[in-house]
């Protein structure tokens, strides 16, 4: 029996971005699940605040973004999301929840950490900044996770949920750091450069990579971030739906 409610899979909305749905997203693609793919854009005010939100709370009182719809469940709050969809896809394993719950946690300490850079307003102080960032917080968040990684993976020897929304952030590092001219920031963390690279490299998430969503999407919301990660050309456009198949 099939672990969604339909054969197109789990509704997933979130930003016209990478941002917190980046795990979500990869981790369908891994299992070559079926998803119908939700992401507002630059129009979110019309789409998201007066379009699908006020139904969506009157179901799930604590609605933001991401969410995930299947059936007659609707869940909200990321990291809730990341191990709901962990569980479904059969990613995530009980006897590991609370080492990976951890990850998730403190991959989301990092994220919020980084928040603060990207969102700071200040683009003419970035790369200073974004310097500050990759040698201080960035650099404690990492030696956390390295130390907390098994290996190869974060809780053994197959990812699990957080170790989709650290790849995320190890990413989002990486492209930052190479865009201000910093050394490589995983250089003192093997683990972590061995897990990024792993999935980075692995043959099931090669379409994930070339997609759009992945390759040509900003990694933080276009209509307030002082880094895209996207070209000066970049262009924050409208929401889109589409159904991803496999």
């Amino acid at each position: 029996m099939s672990r969604f409610a339909d054969e197109k899979g789990p509704t997933i909305g979130y930003h016209k971005i990478r941002g917190l749905a980046a795990g979500l997203r990869m981790m369908c693609y891994y299992k070559k699940q079926n998803f119908v793919n939700v992401a507002y854009g630059a129009d979110m005010k019309e789409k998201w605040f007066g379009g699908a939100k006020p139904g969506l709370v009157a179901q799930n009182s604590c609605m933001n973004l991401p969410y995930i719809l299947n059936g007659n469940d609707v869940v909200t709050q990321s990291n809730t999301c990341m191990l709901y969809l962990g569980q479904k896809l059969g990613i995530d394993t009980f006897g590991d929840f609370i080492h990976n719950h951890t990850v998730l946690d403190q991959t989301m300490d990092l994220r919020n950490d980084l928040m603060k850079l990207v969102y700071s307003g200040d683009k003419a102080g970035f790369d200073a900044a974004a310097k500050a960032h990759l040698a201080g917080t960035g650099k404690t968040n990492f030696t956390k996770l390295e130390g907390f990684c098994k290996g190869p993976f974060m809780c053994g020897g197959a990812p699990q949920s957080g170790d989709f929304a650290l790849f995320e952030m190890l990413d989002q590092h990486l492209s930052i750091a190479a865009s201000v001219g910093a050394a490589d920031i995983l250089a003192d963390f093997p683990k972590l450069k061995a897990l990024h690279a792993s999935l980075r490299a692995s043959p099931e998430l090669e379409a994930y990579f070339a997609a759009d969503m992945y390759a040509k999407w900003a990694q933080n919301n276009g209509l307030f971030t002082v880094y895209t990660g996207q070209g000066e050309d970049f262009v924050y456009d409208s929401t889109v739906e589409e159904a991803i198949t496999f």
